[in-house]
Parts: structure tokens; C-alpha cells; sequence
């Protein structure tokens, strides 16, 4: 099992729809067996791939237990639940999904107070900090656990991205999402070397290594890979080129995506996963019918142009599948 965050410190740039069909074509064509963890207490990824009647019913469920329900041990000293969140079938995108709890966004406040423990090589803070590794690799049945996150670099997320083996982030070619990158980077590195001075730290002081699952923590996340928005362009010579307005900001969102990949030891080219089009025009569609937008047909008000759409929306999903399965590898 291999465990996957899709993160941008920028919202709106299509990380629930790219999570969420790209799941569906590594499970529909691939034939991987796929959990998705919605871990973004808006519950986007649960109310794109359920019913709204069936996300709406398993909300309000009298002592259900959900992905925040798992920290309420964890708070209260007791060390990790035995018990773990059930997942919930989506029949058309053919995978299993732990759903969103809004109430996840309160363990901010945890999680932040104890990742300073954690700083201070303090068992009680690694266990807070590492519950969402703890959760993860419960599901090593599956092929890929992939993970929605919110827009943030907060406390939450950061335990989210120390969890899993990889992430990939969705771009759009803009300075908001510029910035983004920026940011991300520079807390990237704040953690790695603050966690392994508090690794060090815990060592020192209780002679042995912090272990999850039998393996030693450790700074352990890889960049599997970005997927862009496809912008604006015109055509030179039959050649799509970015309009005169993104040039300079795709210059320098290279500049910064190959620092991060230099952070990862890989390369800009290697980490390019594909473009996603603008479809607009079916992705309404595609939430309305809690299913894949290559997936869409008559029964889903699929009429005329719009099956090209789908069509396109399928050709460069299935290529980001391929090439997310020789970027992601044990």
C-alpha cells in the first residue's frame, strides 16, 4: 500500500476533482483497489463521490465513529483506538471512501499544541503528531490510500503530509498559486529539520527510536508529482503557447517547482503528471451525478458536444494514472 496527499497551500485548483477522477480511473481502469481519506473538514471529496442523501444520513448517525472521532483517545492520554473509521462504498467511481467530519478542523488546536512537545522529543507529542500514520496504515489492503486535504499549511496538514508516502500537488497558473509553491517549500523544510532534531531528541532521552507499525519515523515524504490547470494559450506555428499574461508567471513557477523537486532529489520533468482541460462545462455535471466525468452518459444529461468533453476529460485522466503509477512505486 502506498499512501498519497493531494495538496496546494492555494484552494480552487481542482484538487477534489483531480483526487476524486483520477480514483476512479487508477480503480475503473487500472484495476487498483483505492481508498480515498477525506481529511478536509469541508468533506468535499465525501459529498463528491457519495449520494447527498447517504453523506447526509451517515453525518447525523448517532454514535458513528469518524476520522475525528479517532483523536478523542488520543487527547485524553489513552494512546491510539482500537477501533478504526468504516469505509463507505461509491459504486460509480468504484472505490471505498472514510468520509470528511467537519469537526476534524477543532484538532487543530491539538495537534498544534502537542507538535511542540513533539519538537521536544516527547513521546506523547509523536503520537499526537503521528495518529494520521497510525490510521493510514490500517488500510494496507489496499493498493493507493489517497487523501484530500483543506487549503492550509496548519497544524492538521502538516501531520497529514508527515503520514504519507507521497504527495501530489494541483496547479494553476496564477501568482496566488505561485506564492503557493513558495510557501510550501519553505515549511517543507522547516519541518524536515525540526523533526529530525526532534527524532534525535527522543532518542537521546528514551534510547530507542519512535516506531509506528514496527518501523522507525522518519522523514519520509516523496513528490510523486504535479498535475496543471490547463491555461489560456494561443497557437505559434502550431504550437500551444502560453498568452503573453502567464509567460512570466510560468517562468517563474518553474524556477520554483524545480527547487521543490531539487528539495525531493527529482526533476521538473519527471514530476509532471499531465494537464487536466478546462471542463467546465461537465465537472457541474459530474458532482450532480456523484460519478467519474468520464464516466457520464445520456442518464446523466450528457447531450451532443458535451461527450467530447467526457471523452477528453477520460484521455487525460487515464494518462495521469499511468504516469502516477511510475512516479508512486514501493
Amino acid at each position: 500500500m502506498q499512501s498519497i496527499a493531494f495538496f496546494n497551500n492555494k484552494g480552487g485548483v481542482g484538487k477534489t476533482t483531480l483526487l476524486c477522477n483520477l480514483a476512479a480511473s487508477l480503480a475503473i481502469n487500472e484495476k487498483k483497489k483505492i481508498l480515498i481519506i477525506d481529511a478536509d473538514p469541508q468533506c468535499n471529496s465525501s459529498a463528491y463521490v457519495l449520494p447527498e442523501d447517504l453523506v447526509n444520513s451517515l453525518m447525523v448517525l448517532d454514535g458513528k465513529y469518524t476520522i475525528d472521532s479517532f483523536y478523542d483517545p488520543i487527547r485524553k492520554g489513552l494512546g491510539y483506538s482500537p477501533k478504526t473509521p468504516d469505509p463507505i462504498r461509491s459504486d460509480r467511481f468504484n472505490v471505498d471512501i472514510v468520509i470528511g467530519d467537519p469537526k476534524l478542523s477543532i484538532r487543530e488546536d491539538l495537534l498544534a499544541t502537542d507538535w511542540g512537545e513533539t519538537t521536544k522529543g516527547e513521546p506523547r507529542g509523536f503520537q499526537t503528531t503521528y495518529a494520521m500514520k497510525e490510521l493510514i496504515s490500517r488500510f494496507s489492503s489496499y493498493d493507493y490510500v489517497l487523501v484530500d486535504m483543506g487549503p492550509s499549511l496548519g497544524a492538521l496538514n502538516r501531520s497529514i503530509l508527515l503520514a504519507v508516502d507521497y504527495f501530489v500537488m494541483p496547479l494553476s497558473v496564477d501568482i496566488f498559486s505561485l506564492m503557493a509553491v513558495e510557501n510550501i517549500l519553505i515549511s517543507f523544510r522547516n519541518w524536515k529539520v525540526s523533526l529530525e532534531a526532534a527524532l534525535a531528541r527522543h532518542h537521546d532521552q528514551e534510547r530507542e527510536f519512535f516506531k509506528l507499525a514496527g518501523k522507525n519515523v522518519e522523514w519520509n515524504l516523496k513528490f510523486a508529482g504535479f498535475v496543471m490547470q490547463q491555461y489560456t494559450a494561443k497557437r505559434k506555428q502550431g504550437i500551444r503557447q502560453a498568452v503573453d499574461a502567464f509567460e512570466k508567471i510560468i517562468q517563474k513557477q518553474n524556477e520554483e517547482l524545480h527547487s521543490l523537486c531539487e528539495f525531493f532529489g527529482t526533476n521538473v520533468s519527471n514530476s509532471n503528471l499531465g494537464e487536466v482541460p478546462t471542463l467546465s462545462s461537465v465537472v457541474p455535471m459530474s458532482q450532480e451525478a456523484h460519478a467519474p466525468i468520464f464516466e457520464l452518459g445520456s442518464k446523466d444529461g450528457i447531450v451532443g458536444s458535451h461527450y467530447n468533453r467526457v471523452q477528453e476529460a477520460g484521455e487525460f485522466y487515464h494518462a495521469i494514472a499511468k504516469r502516477f503509477i511510475s512516479r508512486v512505486v514501493a
